[in-house]
């Protein structure tokens, strides 16, 4: 259950799972994931459901830390060294452990997640400010609303109209246009990973499951968009003034954004270079795919990009577990900020257009990068599986 609350996609939970029951003696078993919990039915006919957290199940609801924890707990099982009673112990004390970093640093780590994404749309110096303060705001006052079930449910609205209401009053004063300084504060609260996992999914057969995440990621753009469009109606936009753009920021931007995810994600600092590499392979491999495709063909590259890389550098000591190396990468992309923004100018009267275009080309791009994540798992587990029922090489008789 640890890995579905933790927003993993289904059709990995289920091999995972079934990887484990083998080594624990139990061949048989078959392991079907849902939101709602797990059920497992037994070689001997038996069958038992294992209920979710319903109000974390499928939300990625664990730090990375934690992550961490339970891929090495997984691996220590799946290779037989750990047994259910100690497993069952660790994942215990996994759940219960408390966050890495005290509460200055979270909000620094609010601070630099915020301000990476917002060097990614080439603000204004002033911008910068401006997205960190707010970045700070939304990401504290997120962590205290997520204690109660109803204030986590009103947040995204409350959020997204206090962002919109000060960026329409503030950026255009320093040089920035307010549609795209409301996303770097609330880029926290979009549903990237849940919405790219439910395409993952709904993709690999998952029915139940990918409708449920969508459902929930839809449902979160929606409060989102809500919030923000009531907030460009009843505030007026203040005169628009130029300024100079950071056109270099987008190339520091990413370095800063795994600073910040680092550190809201309570991650060790010794994970910190793979991230790095993961994040630059993948806005790089996206930069030119873009460029010679569009942002259809860069999101699929991405998708492919995010996987190799993050494959290839949890080698490294101290790295992420793979899955769990890229999902900070999936902001990356950028869909959800193109879906809140086209939502919001839904409204607006002679934009309905590019309203319309700018949500059909986000829900393209986040198909196109779900796909090209499960097109390189899908081709790494097929080459992985080769290898491994490939015979030996014998050498001939001596001559």
């Amino acid at each position: 259950m640890a890995q579905a609350d933790a927003g993993v996609p289904s059709f990995h939970v289920t091999t995972r799972m079934q990887q484990i029951a083998t080594a624990l003696g139990l061949p048989g078993t078959r392991v079907y994931t849902m939101p709602a919990g797990v059920l497992v039915h037994h070689a001997d006919g038996t069958t038992a459901f294992f209920d979710a957290d319903n109000t974390t199940a499928g939300t990625g609801s664990l730090r990375m830390d934690q992550l961490q924890e339970l891929q090495s707990l997984l691996d220590a099982v799946a290779a037989g060294r750990t047994g259910a009673e100690e497993g069952l112990r660790r994942l215990k004390a996994m759940r219960d452990s408390a966050p890495r970093y005290g509460t200055a640093a979270t909000l620094a780590g609010h601070a630099l997640f915020g301000l990476g994404f917002g060097m990614l749309l080439k603000p204004t110096w002033w911008g910068l400010v401006l997205t960190a303060v707010l970045a700070v705001l939304v990401g504290g006052v997120n962590g205290l609303a997520g204690r109660n079930r109803a204030g986590a449910a009103l947040f995204p609205v409350v959020a997204a109209f206090a962002v919109t209401a000060v960026v329409d009053l503030c950026a255009p004063r320093i040089g920035m246009n307010p549609a795209l300084a409301m996303i770097a504060p609330l880029v926290s609260l979009l549903p990237a990973a849940a919405m790219t996992y439910a395409v993952i999914d709904l993709s690999a057969g998952q029915a139940i499951s990918g409708t449920a995440r969508l459902a929930v990621g839809v449902q979160r753009m929606v409060l989102l968009a809500f919030g923000a469009y009531a907030a460009s109606k009843l505030i007026l936009v203040a005169p628009h003034s130029a300024g100079t753009t950071l056109d270099w920021a987008p190339w520091l931007g990413v370095a800063v954004f795994c600073a910040g995810s680092l550190l809201t994600e309570s991650a060790p600092v010794r994970a910190l270079p793979a991230l790095i590499l993961v994040a630059y392979t993948t806005f790089t491999v996206q930069f030119f795919a873009t460029d010679l495709g569009g942002p259809i063909l860069g999101g699929f590259a991405a998708g492919v990009a995010t996987v190799i890389a993050a494959g290839l550098f949890d080698r490294i000591p101290g790295a992420l577990p793979s899955y769990a190396g890229f999902v900070p990468v999936l902001w990356l992309v950028v869909p959800g900020a193109l879906g809140l923004q086209g939502a919001v100018e839904l409204g607006e009267p002679g934009e309905h257009l590019n309203a319309v275009t700018e949500i059909g080309i986000a829900a393209m791009v986040i198909v196109a990068l779900a796909v090209g994540i499960l097109f390189a798992t899908l081709t790494f587990d097929t080459v992985r599986s080769a290898l491994r029922r490939r015979p030996p090489a014998h050498s001939g008789p001596p001559g």
